[in-house]
């Protein structure tokens, strides 16, 4: 029931601030901005919010920071590590990296997130996406401008480069259990749920590397309708304008 209004912009420049562990009210941010946003903490379930609960909103706030936490590294967004709740009008803006279910605004959705969009990069291994990293709810009318995995290390190409001979035709297509970035999605890494209206415009994956590569999602096996994406799609296997598998 707890009820939060923001009637300013916050500048935390120079600051690092804890995460909100659990939310279950209504966040009204009043189109402010939150600007350099850094957590003073790492692990997963990252974002400003750790969790967002089914009978929590949050509405018109708009981020600017890094969230990159060293340890830990799954279920990482820039607005909340998992969200059961709902977000609409939010924006976030900066640089969000982990390692498996990672997005720009939200690591882990089973709620809604509409009329949102994101911006910068994001980088991930596993279920990356300029919107959510993973989600089995629904994602509405949101736009991506996030470059999503444009960047790789030298030594994971290498180290692709010597087991790809070895993968089979099932582990190319889920490269689950090989060390290989796989489901990166312009607007979603892995969908379950519904994706309607979404627009994505950046540059998504690296030439020649990764699975499951998408200017919308980048595996998908629920509902996706009224997309369009305008940006740049690169991988190895699975790759698509709209959908990669």
């Amino acid at each position: 029931g707890l009820q939060v209004v923001l009637d300013a912009d916050l500048n935390l420049e120079g600051e690092t601030i804890e995460p909100i562990p659990t939310f279950s009210g209504s966040f009204d941010g009043q189109g402010h901005s939150i600007r350099g946003l850094r957590l003073s903490t790492d692990g997963s379930h990252q974002g400003l919010f750790r969790y967002i609960r089914e009978d929590g909103s949050v509405k018109d706030l708009h981020l600017e920071g890094v969230i990159a936490p060293e340890t830990g590294r799954c279920q990482v967004g820039g607005l909340a590590g998992v969200n059961y709740g709902s977000i609409s009008g939010c924006s976030f803006s900066g640089s969000v990296s982990g390692l498996n279910y990672v997005g720009g605004l939200v690591g882990m959705n089973y709620g809604s997130i509409t009329d949102c969009s994101a911006a910068g990069t994001v980088d991930g291994k596993r279920m990356t996406g300029g919107i959510a990293g993973w989600s089995e709810g629904l994602i509405q009318r949101c736009r991506n401008e996030a470059a999503v995995n444009i960047t790789i290390s030298e030594s994971a190409l290498q180290l692709e480069d010597l087991r790809v001979s070895a993968l089979n035709a099932a582990e190319l297509t889920n490269a689950e259990d090989e060390d290989v970035v796989s489901d990166s999605g312009g607007i979603v890494g892995f969908s379950k749920g519904v994706v309607m209206d979404c627009e994505n415009t950046a540059d998504i994956g690296y030439p020649h590397y990764g699975y499951n590569v998408g200017g919308i999602a980048g595996r998908q096996s629920g509902y996706l309708t009224g997309c369009e994406n305008r940006g740049r799609i690169f991988g190895r296997k699975d790759v698509g304008g709209v959908v990669g598998q």
